[in-house]
């Protein structure tokens, strides 16, 4: 589906993309900028992602020996709350921030697209 150009006069204004495309452009964008930031992973955390299966957000959790109760204290959220951030397929880009500001990491290493 094409982009529908929203103009005032000649003027364009806005663009409104199916939702699926701006998602797949804020991905690629946090791919950018973990390039330009240089964002590493450390090899244990990427192991327990990559070989074990474990959710990125909880195998940075375990590398850096917090509980899940720490985790939700730091977010202002209770445990079962912040159990399901970690098991979700996918976040939003603020609970991605609240998360890494406790980990003490930057947002773009709690995503390996």
């Amino acid at each position: 589906m094409p982009a529908q150009i929203i103009k005032s006069g000649d003027q364009p204004l806005f663009a409104v993309i199916p939702y699926e495309e701006y998602e797949q452009m804020r991905r690629q964008l946090a791919i950018a900028r973990r390039r330009k930031d240089n964002v590493s992973i450390p090899l244990d955390v990427a192991e327990k992602h990559l070989l074990e299966g474990v959710p990125l957000i909880r195998a940075w959790r375990l590398y850096l020996r917090k509980t899940q109760t720490e985790m939700a204290a730091a977010i202002g959220i209770t445990q079962s709350a912040y159990s399901q951030m970690e098991n979700a397929e996918k976040n939003h880009g603020e609970t991605l921030e609240k998360i890494a500001t406790a980990l003490g990491i930057q947002p773009g290493q709690l995503v390996l697209d």
